[in-house]
């Protein structure tokens, strides 16, 4: 039975990956980690086979010490994950001086739907507050034929945005210079800030804000495409737990 289960989720691994490629397209290393789980998990179902047909006796201290390890792991990564979600679902607070958008994929001119999803979330945060500016930021990338700060502002001002109360950051290539360049641009950092992202990102971006020395910080989370969860979510959780042992958050 475990061998049958091993070899199943080994499957599904690889076809996530094979089907993700095909639908976005390989925007992302992170997006291997599918296909190296299918193998692994393929092959550790070959393995367990094995060991139950031959009736391998594995010595108890090696087995403790996996179970340890896969414990541990598991158990670090789902507290990460629930922190992830449970600041992406938080509210932003009111009456922001400004509303940052970090930067996305886009396609050609056109932004792409998670994209779209944080500036919707813009838009819907400025009816209920119009007194703040919008920060786009991002800048130009493979496969973009203008800056994300430009696609975002093109997008903002087509769906009712003025354009007088958008500000373009168009040099930031991740996170950090999003919010690096950002503040050069607002120049104050005890301004009542409000960052947009897809919901997974949330976290990470406010903990690099205040890190950064942003003073007055909260997030508001996009939705995220839903096929692409399950990528987004883990690759963000193995971000998390990097930033947090190299001290960048």
């Amino acid at each position: 039975m475990v061998s049958v289960i091993l070899s199943l989720l080994g499957l599904a691994s690889t076809l996530y990956f094979l089907v993700y490629i095909l639908w976005t397209g390989n925007n992302n290393s992170f997006t291997y980690f599918w296909l190296l789980s299918g193998i692994l998990l393929t092959g550790a179902a070959i393995l367990h086979y094995i060991i139950q047909k031959r009736q391998i006796i594995i010595p108890k201290p090696l087995l403790a010490v996996f179970y340890a390890v896969t414990f541990t792991g598991c158990f670090i990564l789902a507290v990460t994950e629930f922190i992830i979600i449970a600041n992406g679902f938080k509210k932003p607070e009111p009456g922001a001086d400004y509303v940052i958008v970090l930067g996305a994929r886009v396609n050609g001119t056109k932004v792409s739907r998670n994209l779209k999803y944080r500036l919707d979330t813009a838009l819907d945060y400025l009816k209920d507050n119009p007194g703040c500016k919008i920060v786009v930021t991002g800048g130009q990338g493979k496969g973009e034929d203008i800056t994300e700060g430009q696609a975002m502002k093109d997008y903002l001002v087509q769906n009712g945005a003025s354009p007088g109360i958008i500000l373009k950051e168009e040099k930031s290539e991740n996170t950090e210079e999003n919010l690096k360049y950002s503040m050069d641009i607002i120049k104050d950092k005890s301004a009542k800030v409000v960052l947009i992202s897809n919901n997974f990102h949330i976290y990470r971006a406010k903990k690099i804000a205040l890190k950064q020395g942003y003073k007055n910080v909260s997030g508001a989370g996009a939705r995220t495409v839903i096929f692409t969860v399950p990528n987004c979510y883990l690759r963000e959780a193995f971000a998390v737990i990097k930033y947090k042992i190299y001290g960048q958050i």
